[in-house]
């Protein structure tokens, strides 16, 4: 009786052991599942602050054509940012499958794109219908007073951008408030499954105690893959933008304290939309990761961070090195991608791969924050390319070479 007992002990253990084990590695696997499809929430909704920008900017090359043949293209241009927009938009509210995107939006981010005040829903079609307006506009009214080339100047550096932010910031918020909640449902059934395999090694089977380690491990294992998807981009190998917005806000901190300067730098690979579409999209996925290794190789210090912004664009952030510091890193970086040779025959500015690059410095205080600074880097990476490409710009209000 009492062997038929430890019997239905052990066998009772044992299934619960492995229900447990099953249920662990489920709550894992959907761990993983539901950081990747956030990550790819986050990737487009952020894309979207991105296309803003970028379609900003092509209204006003639009103004400075030299011929017709450049008009064309950059009105092609144009038309494919106002596409991706459309496409991007609707994913993120009704889903789209090849892109990762489930739709149904919690309430919070539906009240961000449906309700006052922020109506971002309205916000982007009505952006997206300036861009049609203004794409239907012929050569001669295109002039700086253009109604719809300033609402789209205006928009995408003013509450369409700050709209964009708070869904993106929203999202994040969401993904580690699910990611918490599975994890702490996690922790909660291996302590269960701990105190299980405890009782059967001290009363029954002792060898079980030996499955607590190998599951401890694997958990410990996932939760570092977790970790790298969530701070690392999977092509380049570099951080990303999750973790460029967090290292950028830790070193913004660490300067207020230590009173010292801050310098950020933007590249963006010159005409990479013809590098695409002239090699193909595995091309360009080995060009940005060559591009993104030797930025990395070409950073002398420790502190010094690199990470993939978004697309073609890159960041880097250098603690402690003022304006004139900063030119020296960001020329020294234009050159060692100048130096790949990486064959680009539809590049306006080079028969090889080449960067445009703008950065910005300040000594920042307690009650600012780093996004000025990238606005700041951002305009001067925009001069650098109304400036022919290919070159160092910085914004100049601290600096003038």
């Amino acid at each position: 009786m009492k062997l038929f007992n430890l019997t239905k002990r052990y066998l009772l253990a044992l299934g619960l052991i492995a229900t447990l084990s099953i249920s662990a590695f489920c709550i894992v696997y959907w761990v993983i599942h539901t950081q990747e499809t956030y990550a790819s929430i986050i990737n487009i909704s952020g894309r979207q602050r991105m296309l803003s920008q970028k379609a900003a900017l092509l209204g006003t090359q639009l103004l400075h054509c030299k011929n017709e043949a450049e008009e064309i293209e950059i009105r092609n241009q144009l038309y494919e940012v106002k596409t991706l927009l459309e496409i991007s938009h609707k994913g993120l509210i009704s889903g789209n499958a090849a892109l990762n995107l489930p739709g149904k939006p919690s309430k919070e981010i539906q009240a961000l794109y449906f309700s006052s005040p922020v109506l971002l829903d309205q916000q982007i079609r009505t952006f997206i219908s300036h861009i049609d307006s203004l794409l239907k506009e012929p050569g001669q009214k295109l002039t700086y007073n253009n109604p719809h080339l300033v609402y789209l100047q205006n928009a995408a550096r003013g509450e369409l951008l700050k709209s964009l932010d708070s869904v993106v910031k929203q999202y994040e918020l969401e993904a580690q408030q699910h990611i918490k909640r599975l994890q702490f449902l996690e922790i909660i059934i291996v302590s269960l499954t701990l105190m299980l395999l405890l009782f059967e090694a001290l009363f029954i089977f002792r060898p079980l105690v030996r499955h607590v380690y190998k599951e401890t491990s694997q958990l410990r294992n996932y939760n570092n893959q977790l970790q790298v998807l969530s701070s690392y981009d999977s092509l380049t190998g570099i951080a990303n933008r999750r973790f460029f917005d967090q290292h950028l806000a830790k070193e913004w901190e660490g300067a207020v304290i230590s009173s010292s300067w801050l310098s950020l730098i933007l590249i963006d690979i010159d005409f990479f939309k013809n590098f695409n579409d002239t090699y193909g999209h595995q091309a360009g996925d080995r060009c940005l990761a060559e591009v993104a290794s030797a930025l990395h190789a070409s950073l002398n210090r420790s502190s010094d961070f690199v990470a993939r912004y978004g697309g073609e664009e890159f960041a880097v952030i250098l603690p402690d090195t003022d304006c004139r510091g900063a030119m020296l890193v960001a020329e020294k970086l234009r050159r060692e991608i100048e130096n790949l040779r990486i064959p680009h025959a539809k590049s306006a500015v080079a028969d090889y791969v080449t960067v445009s690059i703008g950065l910005s410095s300040t000594m920042p205080v307690q009650y600012n924050n780093p996004e000025k600074l990238i606005a700041e880097a951002d305009d001067a990476l925009y001069s650098a390319k109304r400036a022919g490409r290919n070159r160092v710009m910085h914004y100049v209000k601290y600096f003038n070479k």
